[in-house]
């Protein structure tokens, strides 16, 4: 299945788009090292092939109630019980793993309300799920919006982000309507043309930018680019599950939050008081990162953890067996 190799500068360029994932071309151009047509053309051809792509999904300065839930299903049944979890839209992301259950699953519901339903109502209903353990998100500390590839250097980066500030809130809103159109756009591509967004909305084009801009600086809606996992330098995706006390939660937190690897890191009501996910180069990553975090970190106690064999959801997406997006 691994039938292409993203090269150097395919990981400039997407390095430079997870730091600024709407950035005309031309401003990309003399950071990556390519003039703006080839970059374009370089884009067109990693998304058409699924390698890479810019969503969007709700920002901390919207109201939701997320949960991590590990799952077991009897074995001939992981297969079906994800095909009909995937249906689900609170289903953000569906993990099949190898270790202490079979599935994890991130959920993202508008209400608590729609959370316990989920929760309480749904789950029973899928058949071949034999139990499940909910760990409610408390505090989300890190997410993968954070994380990067590391091809460009340190200058480079900073350069981008100056060059290129951050959006800037107009204070002009929209319609809830036109906001929700707007979001199920930024969702299918993150990229979507102002023009195109003024088209569909039917507003004018100062209108959209304004729109853009306003909503991601609010953190109404955060901007993500995403890469398959498999066809990069960092191909091992773990779930770490993790207890700490009560009064070192908040710090562990923190300093997790500061390591290369880490994709997520949120504070949980539930068994575990943390849960992180991390990528890696090898499998034997494992070790060297377990080991860091018994010197650092020693009063964090690594209570399980599960190696992702598939991702079949991500971030609302849904992807083939090696982690492309599928059309």
């Amino acid at each position: 299945m691994q039938d292409y190799d993203l090269d150097e500068r395919d990981l400039r360029l997407l390095h430079a788009l997870q730091i600024r994932p709407r950035a005309p071309w031309a401003a990309l151009a003399p950071i990556v090292g390519a003039d703006a047509g080839t970059l374009s053309r370089r884009w067109a051809a990693l998304k058409d092939a699924g390698l890479a792509w810019v969503t969007s999904y709700p920002g901390l300065g919207t109201k939701y109630s997320g949960a991590i839930v590990e799952i077991d299903c009897a074995p001939a049944s992981i297969l079906r019980a994800t095909e009909e979890l995937a249906g689900d839209p609170e289903v953000l992301t569906i993990d099949q793993t190898a270790g202490g259950r079979d599935l994890v699953i991130t959920l993202l519901c508008a209400t608590e309300a729609d959370l316990s339903h989920f929760l309480l109502e749904r789950l029973c209903t899928v058949e071949g799920i034999r139990s499940t353990r909910t760990h409610r998100s408390i505090k989300l500390l890190t997410d993968a919006k954070q994380w990067r590839l590391r091809s460009l250097h340190g200058d480079e980066a900073r350069l981008l982000e100056r060059n290129l500030p951050e959006p800037a809130s107009t204070g002009r809103g929209i319609t809830a309507d036109h906001e929700k159109h707007l979001a199920a756009l930024l969702k299918a591509d993150g990229r979507t043309s102002i023009a195109k967004i003024s088209g569909v909305l039917d507003i004018s084009p100062a209108k959209a930018r304004n729109a853009v801009a306003t909503v991601i600086a609010d953190d109404r809606l955060a901007l993500r680019l995403e890469v398959a996992r498999s066809y990069t330098p960092w191909p091992v995706c773990v779930w770490y599950f993790m207890r700490v006390p009560a009064t070192k939660v908040e710090v562990v937190a923190r300093r997790l939050s500061g390591l290369e690897e880490v994709r997520i890191v949120t504070t949980t009501g539930g068994i575990y008081s943390i849960i992180m996910s991390v990528w890696l180069r090898r499998v034997e990553d494992m070790t060297v990162l377990e080991r860091q975090l018994g010197e650092r970190l020693p009063f964090a106690e690594i209570m399980d953890r599960s190696i992702v064999l598939r991702t079949p959801k991500h971030m609302g997406h849904r992807l083939d067996p090696s982690g492309k997006r599928m059309r």
